[in-house]
């Protein structure tokens, strides 16, 4: 006899199913503060304490101020000084995972350093055309200030690159100025 092979609508077939991730994963929220210097040893976090270093030895160098243009300098350097020290702050104790309040943490970072970095273009021109007074200590406070903005520049391209990252299909990313017929 000749045997017949059927085939059966029933046959059993394996589906493979693949997950990505996304190339950008948020802070994972945590319940509380903690103590936190892992953002430190990041190229960020170097250019921060760079910052405030150099910062540190602007104020030293310029304070007393004698002129107009020091007090601005000066205005400039405490000012970039105080908020720096905040992020600082908020990174060493794990502050944006502890606070629930809808900001774009990334972004306000990175306006606060790019603005600061051109606060501080204008304060190094204005400090270097104001010198009469002890002409010495003014040109070293106005190099080293020459140094801190190239930190923050540094820092503001860090967090530019950060934000576009986490940000990939962000308004700017298409073709802003072209115009439709």
């Amino acid at each position: 006899m000749m045997a017949e092979s059927h085939t059966t609508k029933s046959e059993i077939s394996t589906t493979t199913v693949t997950t990505t991730s996304p190339t950008y994963s948020s802070p994972q929220k945590t319940s509380g503060i903690s103590f936190s210097i892992q953002y430190f040893k990041t190229g960020p976090g170097i250019v921060k304490i760079i910052e405030l270093i150099i910062g540190i030895l602007c104020m030293a160098c310029a304070a007393p101020a004698w002129t107009r243009g020091t007090h601005w300098f000066l205005f400039v350097v405490v000012t970039a000084f105080v908020s720096t020290s905040l992020w600082c702050f908020i990174y060493l104790l794990n502050l944006k995972g502890a606070i629930n309040l809808p900001i774009d943490w990334l972004l306000t970072e990175l306006l606060n350093t790019s603005i600061t970095t051109l606060l501080y273009l204008i304060a190094v021109i204005v400090q270097f055309c104001s010198i009469t007074l002890e002409p010495e200590r003014n040109i070293t406070a106005g190099v080293f200030g020459v140094f801190n903005m190239l930190a923050y520049a540094i820092g503001s391209f860090y967090l530019y690159r950060d934000w576009k990252d986490s940000h990939p299909h962000s308004s700017f990313s298409g073709s802003v100025l072209k115009r439709n017929p």
